[in-house]
């Protein structure tokens, strides 16, 4: 959203300008591309090896003069770095996409970042071409010998011709089985998938991770998890002998079970297949004497749209298997359509809201504060929200939060909604986020846009959150007092109630609690008991002793209202007070 002059959100404040991502802030860059790019690819250098032609990387893409070629050239110095892992391309991005847009604009970061995909994606090609030409050119030479010595001898020509044949198919079987267990690996099952998954067939892939494999590995050494390794590519054949079994990484094999046209049954259900696995599994193998049984945890994909892509089939997969590990050891997940969009959504939206911030999609949201003893309006709570993604307050702010928005936000938020505040003639509420509340600026920061929009520091009230004030973020308790010591009305919202947090309260001398939300639902639920009604009545009374006023959100009924206005809270907010315009 635009500043009310017309200027973009991360337009800084006269007098408050942002240093260019150049020297320091570059070198920054460098440092952490290199440290990912070594955490997740196989390069034959070590960290300190690899940051100098990071570092070259970073100089040329920002200060070539044609910057597009350039970036082609980034991407394929990836591939000569050996930076082929499924990760690089998405680390090089990642990295390379907050400083870009420091920078330029996001029309044209968006063409520098696909140059670098583009320039990469050839390099990765050529490369692969390369092999290829060279395997080909080890099978010529192999039949170039057989032809030479055929000529001489026409007896030794069928077995020139079985020695090439074996070579063909040992290069074939090198490039798409995993050696240690000869079963496919992740290249062959992507192949298998696409296959499956354009001929429409009813498909279950399984994605299961052994837990606890890396304690054995370090407690046994790697020959004796090796061979554990390949004992359970064993049993997993035998207990499912109709599923394609691949090893997709140290300790993850996938079972892929599909129907073909001709079977007249259909595909087990996922329960029966998974407790067949547990119990293949849990019978013990032993390995020099050693008696080991296995757990593990299972992800389950089923039927996948006809077409689907294989790689997000697997990426599906990995993320029910993520599900399944937050459940506790040996547990399984089946994951649906609808959870596997919600799963997404919130990493795509943390991706693309930073250029939400730039073309003005976020707005402020407004609602009504008022006093329960006779709902007369006391303040206007301001919070931002992002309407095209259907985004509210707290998801919004805590997307800021991931993306590192939110000190801009927090000054474009206070700007907007201030300027609002002076014509309305109402105080200004105003919640902050964790990074917000422990920012070494912030004081600095509010009372400047409140001098810039003419707003009194005593018509605000800035909430700060309970657990950074109590939790003791020494910052955020100093900016607390000094926002205080300015003027400004202090408060402390997702208050719990917790008795050391009470104790304190007298010490910060906050204008105002605002109790957490599950409180608030608590009350909504179960409120009618009595012992519930003292409970809430008893924290009331503790935090007035405290010279504080208590304030509760999201009321949605009349019996709420005086359920709340009888346990002693003085404000409220939610549905039951619409904002009316005048």
């Amino acid at each position: 959203m635009g500043r009310p002059d017309g200027r973009p959100v991360t337009v800084p404040l006269p007098g408050r300008g942002t240093p260019s991502p150049a020297g320091r802030d570059r070198e920054k860059t460098a440092r952490k591309w290199a440290y990912l790019l070594c955490t997740t690819t196989y390069v034959p250098l070590v960290h300190a090896d690899i940051e100098e032609p990071v570092r070259e990387m970073v100089q040329e893409l920002f200060d070539a003069d044609e910057r597009l070629r350039a970036a082609e050239r980034v991407g394929a110095r990836l591939v000569e770095l050996n930076c082929v892992d499924r990760e690089s391309l998405r680390i090089t991005v990642d990295v390379l996409a907050g400083p870009l847009l420091a920078e330029d604009s996001p029309e044209r970061v968006t063409r520098l970042l696909g140059a670098v995909a583009a320039g990469y994606a050839e390099a990765l090609r050529r490369r692969t071409t390369e092999q290829q030409e060279s395997m080909i050119r080890a099978v010529k030479a192999v039949a170039a010998k057989a032809i030479r010595v055929a000529k001489a001898n026409e007896e030794d020509r069928d077995a020139m011709a079985t020695e090439l044949s074996l070579l063909r198919g040992q290069l074939s079987h090198q490039l798409l089985h995993d050696p240690l267990t000869g079963l496919p690996n992740r290249q062959f099952l992507t192949t298998r998938l696409e296959e499956v998954l354009n001929s429409g067939s009813p498909t279950t892939l399984y994605l299961l991770e052994l837990n606890g494999f890396q304690l054995l590995n370090d407690g046994l050494g790697g020959r004796l998890a090796d061979t554990l390794l390949f004992a359970v590519a064993t049993r997993l054949r035998h207990a499912l002998p109709v599923a394609m079994i691949a090893r997709t990484d140290r300790a993850c094999f996938a079972a892929l079970d599909e129907q073909g046209p001709d079977d007249e049954h259909s595909l087990p259900a996922p329960a029966s297949v998974v407790a067949m696995i547990t119990e293949t599994l849990s019978d013990a193998t032993y390995v020099d004497d050693h008696g080991l049984a296995l757990t593990a945890n299972i992800g389950v994909v089923r039927s996948p749209p006809h077409g689907a892509d294989p790689e997000r089939l697997l990426h599906a997969a990995d993320l029910a298997l993520r599900l399944a590990k937050e459940r506790g050891p040996g547990q399984w997940h089946l994951l649906t359509p609808t959870e596997a969009e919600l799963r997404v959504r919130r990493p795509r939206l943390a991706s693309i809201m930073p250029g939400a911030v730039e073309t003005g999609q976020l707005a402020v949201g407004y609602r009504l504060r008022v006093n329960l003893a006779d709902e007369r309006p006391v303040a206007i709570d301001a919070y931002p929200r992002w309407a095209l993604a259907g985004v509210g307050g707290t998801e919004c702010v805590t997307l800021a939060e991931e993306t590192g928005l939110s000190p801009s936000m927090g000054r474009w938020l206070l700007r907007t909604a201030g300027a609002r505040a002076v014509e309305t003639g109402l105080p200004l509420s105003v919640s902050l986020s964790p990074n917000q509340a422990a920012a070494p600026d912030l004081v600095g920061a509010v009372l400047d846009t409140l001098a810039e929009v003419s707003l009194p520091p005593a018509r605000l009230r800035l909430a700060m959150p309970a657990p950074e004030v109590f939790d003791g973020r020494s910052q955020a308790v100093d900016n607390l007092k000094a926002l205080t010591k300015a003027g400004v009305r202090t408060a402390v919202h997702d208050f719990t109630g917790a008795p050391s947090d009470v104790v304190r309260l007298p010490d910060l001398s906050l204008n105002t609690v605002s109790l957490a939300p599950r409180l608030v639902a608590q009350a909504r639920t179960i409120g009618t008991k009595s012992l519930v009604t003292r409970a809430f009545s008893n924290l009331t009374a503790l935090v007035h002793d405290a010279g504080a006023t208590v304030s509760v959100d999201d009321l949605r009924s009349e019996p709420e209202v005086d359920w709340w206005r009888h346990a002693g809270a003085d404000t409220a907010t939610g549905p039951m007070f619409p904002i009316r315009e005048q």
